[in-house]
C-alpha cells in the first residue's frame, strides 16, 4: 500500500506544480485515477447487470484508501497544513473540514443524481430500476454524514469522484437509450 500511496503523492505533487492549486490537482488527480479505473468500473456495471455483483464493488472501495491517504499525506507534507484552493474559498486549508458543509452536500447531491436517472424521460426507456425516496434520502444523508467530518481535501475528491461517475453513468445511459431508439425505429 505505501508504494500505491507514494505513487499517488508523486503525481499530486507533479500536478500542484503544474496547476500551482492543490484543489485543482486533486480534481486532476481524481480525474485521472477514475480513468485508470474505467475498465473495472465497466466489468463492475456488466457483472451488476447480470445479477454478480460482488467483490468487484469491494476492490473499488479498497482502491480509494491509497488515494484518500496519499491525498492527505501529500497535501500536509507539501504545505504544512496551510493548503487554500481557489476552488473552494471558503475553507483555509484542505486539511481542516469544510466548516459550512457545502463541500458534504455538494458530495451528497452529486451521488445521489445517477440514482435520479431511471425518473428522467430520456432513459425511460432502458426500465432502469427506480430506487425508492427513502433509499434516495438514506444514501445522500449517508454521504453527507461520512465527508463532514473529513478534511476538505477527501470533500473535493469525493465530489469530483461522484461528477465523474454521474456523468460516466448518464453518457453510458444515453449510448444505450440511442441505440434502443435506433433500433426499434428501424423495425
Amino acid at each position: 500500500m505505501n508504494g500505491i500511496i507514494t505513487l499517488f503523492k508523486t503525481l499530486l505533487t507533479w500536478l500542484y506544480t503544474y496547476t500551482g492549486d492543490y484543489g485543482l490537482a486533486i480534481v486532476c488527480l481524481t480525474v485521472l485515477v477514475k480513468l485508470c479505473l474505467l475498465p473495472l468500473y465497466a466489468r463492475q456495471r456488466r457483472g451488476a447487470d447480470a445479477s454478480q455483483a460482488g467483490a468487484g464493488s469491494c476492490l473499488l472501495l479498497l482502491l480509494s484508501l491509497p488515494v484518500l491517504t496519499g491525498l492527505y499525506r501529500t497535501v500536509l507534507a507539501g504545505t504544512g497544513g496551510t493548503a487554500g484552493s481557489r476552488l473552494c474559498p471558503w475553507i483555509a486549508s484542505l486539511l481542516t473540514r469544510d466548516p459550512y458543509g457545502i463541500l458534504p452536500a455538494l458530495s451528497a447531491v452529486v451521488q445521489i443524481l445517477p440514482q435520479l436517472y431511471p425518473y428522467m424521460c430520456f432513459f425511460k426507456s432502458l426500465d432502469l430500476p427506480k430506487p425508492s425516496k427513502g433509499m434516495l434520502l438514506t444514501s445522500g444523508l449517508m454521504v453527507f454524514l461520512i465527508c463532514l467530518p473529513l478534511p476538505a481535501a477527501a470533500g473535493l475528491y469525493y465530489l469530483t469522484s461522484g461528477l465523474f461517475n454521474a456523468l460516466e453513468q448518464a453518457l453510458q445511459n444515453g449510448i444505450r437509450a440511442y441505440r434502443l431508439s435506433s433500433s426499434e425505429s428501424f423495425q
